[in-house]
């Protein structure tokens, strides 16, 4: 089958259009998902921060901190207050705290 000459002259620039249009797609989409991956990477740096802490004090001290603040102070935890929110929760001095990191909208 034969293709026209005006219909190959249109043909040509909707096929490229669309080969953009699909690439464009994939690109955004990979952005999105390294973003992503990005933000879980560092909240995950953020909980391991504390929970080194949270070790470094035990077997320093014997003894689980009673609250983050004790861990900024002397074990030198850090961590972006403005962008996360660390729940942690100390029972007893003997049992190690758990720890939950959210991030802010």
């Amino acid at each position: 089958m034969k293709i026209s000459g005006k219909l190959r002259i249109y043909a040509v620039p909707v096929i490229v259009l669309l080969l953009f249009l699909v690439v464009l797609f994939l690109v955004l989409t990979g952005i999105d998902n390294t973003a992503d991956a990005s933000r879980s990477q560092q909240m995950d740096a953020v909980k391991r921060s504390v929970e080194n802490g949270i070790t470094l004090c035990y077997s320093i001290e014997g003894i689980y901190p009673d609250n983050l603040d004790y861990l900024t102070e002397n074990y030198g935890v850090n961590y972006n207050k403005d962008k996360y929110i660390v729940h942690y929760d100390c029972f007893a001095s003997n049992v190690r705290p758990n720890v939950a990191v959210i991030e802010k909208e």
